[in-house]
């Protein structure tokens, strides 16, 4: 028996950038059915309000009209006068390219079913058929199973909303590249063109499946699929249970170094198979479409699964243990350069992802951290942590797969309330080497729920690894260098002040983002003037900054500070002990050698 519920989506104007979609809803007696629009999309945590690209919207039932008024801004409810079924038909303007929302236009039709399918608030488990209209000579790419036995590549079924919505959907003339791990086929649908070699991009993906796969010891799908748009707009990427979407600057594949953050996109993404998708925090499912679904474990949803994005491109080959631990490093000082570190927890960074995360502003760095940034960092500290305290017998790979059978994609999810340290400790407690104490309570106190610095030197350490600061810009001479604390930005030929850190000069004497540069100690300076002059300047000397603040000018002395390192070195110790090089073997699947730093 066909699903009650069923939709049609066709594209017959591609230029037009108007989805129109019909939703047929069977066994819908009753005075009224309610029909609604998500208001979000599941890994992209904010409000997007989808509902304001609906045009049109009509109900009908025995080719009768049916009265309908909107409830609140993403609900319709029809007068359904007891209809056994009723057909609703609605447009869908689409023309953002991202991997949150929809597009369409002469070249293809990419949609999340997200910001075009409606579904009934209630029945969100039911079954659902969805049916694809394309022009002549588009095809359909999508992770959907087709309906039933046929070969018709336009039909398919989900088995709930949750699924139909987690499924999108390429359509056009794009080109199918094809692999096989283990059996299982995976598709990539490449949609542009730009320096992109197809057989590299091929043999790289299947790297990175089969070192994701050999994690957790098989793949939980029957089919994959890889959507990936090539533009000259920004990137992204937004996982999916078996497929992903991925918006990729069309000139990133060479040279390497550009070509490698393709790599880690894909990685990252792939690696949500897992995490997020299948080990996810309790509130991230059944999901509620029509507000925010809070959780304060996105930092181990998102943070772990970006520690893991370099790990696999290290164990597949792709990357050198000296390149990771400049990946790593890299990373470190990003997170000591935020002074919002000292504010903003994981937990909380995780809670206000749907307020702050996605709407930073200039003085997000004084006062929020990402809970990718600082999570990967945790997870690294937490990775280290479980070798040394089981003598390397455990680690996070192994907490990873403890949560992907303690709970299952059809359970409840991690609990909110100590549910991931628990697990952490329930790992450690099964290592046959005593090790230290198994309690992780004061780690995730001082990491997670709190703001204390992160010992890197301690975690590190039992891998033979020391940390080496240094400045990335050094004066002449012997001058050490200074700075204002300020980040600059040029808009429209103009030299203006994009971010004042709260631990720097400027801020203590008071410039302000937005202010415009115009002058340092009388003369005309641009961002590259102004680190040439300052690299000549002292600790302590004073510097006079003209700007014009709301178009009135203003000078303002400024007494330099001595710059904070910021360019970090992970450099082997020079006579690292036989546990340390073990547990650094272990980790990453390299000799230690010990070296006098260069």
């Amino acid at each position: 028996m066909p699903p009650s519920i069923s939709y049609t989506i066709a594209m017959p104007r591609p230029q037009t950038h108007l989805y129109e979609v019909t939703l047929t809803i069977r066994a819908s007696a009753g005075p009224t059915l309610d029909v609604a629009l998500p208001v979000w999309t599941p890994g992209s945590y904010m409000v997007r309000e989808y509902a304001r690209h609906v045009q049109e919207f009509a109900a009908t039932a025995d080719g009768r009209a049916l009265p309908w008024r909107k409830l609140d801004k993403s609900t319709w409810r029809i007068e359904a006068n007891n209809a056994a079924a009723i057909s609703i038909s609605y447009k869908v303007y689409a023309n953002e390219l991202s991997v949150r929302t929809s597009h369409l236009d002469a070249t293809h039709g990419y949609f999340n079913p997200a910001t075009v399918c409606m579904y009934v608030p209630g029945r969100t488990a039911e079954p659902a058929a969805v049916r694809v209209i394309t022009p002549d000579g588009w095809h359909v790419t999508t992770g959907l199973q087709p309906e039933g036995d046929s070969d018709d590549e336009r039909s398919f079924v989900a088995q709930d909303y949750d699924e139909l919505v987690d499924s999108p959907f390429e359509c056009g003339t794009h080109r199918l590249l094809r692999f096989d791990v283990g059996g299982i086929p995976h598709d990539i649908a490449l949609w542009g063109h730009g320096n992109e070699d197809a057989d590299r991009i091929v043999a790289d993906t299947q790297k990175i499946v089969v070192a994701a796969r050999d994690i957790f010891g098989g793949l939980p799908y029957a089919r994959y699929t890889f959507i990936v748009h090539l533009s000259s707009d920004r990137g992204g990427g937004l996982e999916h249970r078996n497929s992903v979407t991925m918006l990729i600057n069309r000139w990133s594949f060479q040279p390497y170094r550009t070509y490698e953050r393709y790599l880690q996109l894909t990685a990252h993404e792939f690696f949500h198979v897992w995490n997020v998708k299948r080990i996810r925090a309790a509130p991230l499912g059944p999901f509620d479409y029509s507000r925010e679904n809070y959780t304060r474990q996105l930092w181990a949803m998102e943070g772990v699964t970006e520690y893991y994005t370099d790990l696999l491109l290290l164990r597949a080959g792709m990357i050198t243990p000296e390149r990771y631990r400049e990946l790593l490093a890299d990373g470190i000082a990003a997170l000591q350069s935020q002074p919002g570190r000292a504010l903003q927890s994981l937990e909380q960074s995780s809670f206000d992802a749907w307020i702050k995360f996605y709407r930073a502003d200039e003085n997000t760095p004084n006062s929020a951290i990402s809970y990718y940034l600082k999570g990967a960092l945790v997870a690294l500290l937490l990775d280290l942590e479980i070798r040394q305290r089981t003598a390397s017998e455990r680690s996070l790979d192994d907490v990873l797969r403890y949560l992907y059978r303690t709970y299952p994609i059809d359970g409840p999810g991690i609990p909110e309330d100590g549910g991931y340290r628990a697990a952490v400790e329930a790992v450690v407690a099964s290592a046959t080497t005593p090790g230290d104490a198994r309690s992780f309570a004061t780690f995730f106190e001082r990491y997670v729920a709190g703001t204390d610095e992160l010992d890197y030197d301690r975690a590190l350490g039992y891998a033979g690894l020391r940390l080496d600061w240094s400045h990335e810009r050094r004066p002449e001479a012997d001058r050490p260098p200074v700075w204002l604390g300020l980040k600059l930005k040029t808009e429209n030929g103009r030299t203006k002040v994009g971010t004042v850190l709260t631990n720097g000069p400027a801020f203590l004497a008071g410039i302000a983002a937005g202010d415009e540069l115009l002058a340092l100690d009388g003369y005309r300076t641009s961002e590259d003037d102004l680190n040439a002059r300052l690299a000549e300047r002292r600790p302590g000397d004073s510097v006079l900054l003209t700007l014009f603040r709301r178009e009135e000018l203003m000078a303002i002395p400024v007494t330099l500070a001595a710059a904070p390192p910021d360019k970090l070195a992970l450099r082997p110790l020079d006579k690292p002990t036989t546990e340390q090089r073990q547990l650094y073997l272990r980790w990453i699947g390299a000799e230690l050698t010990g070296a006098a730093p260069s």
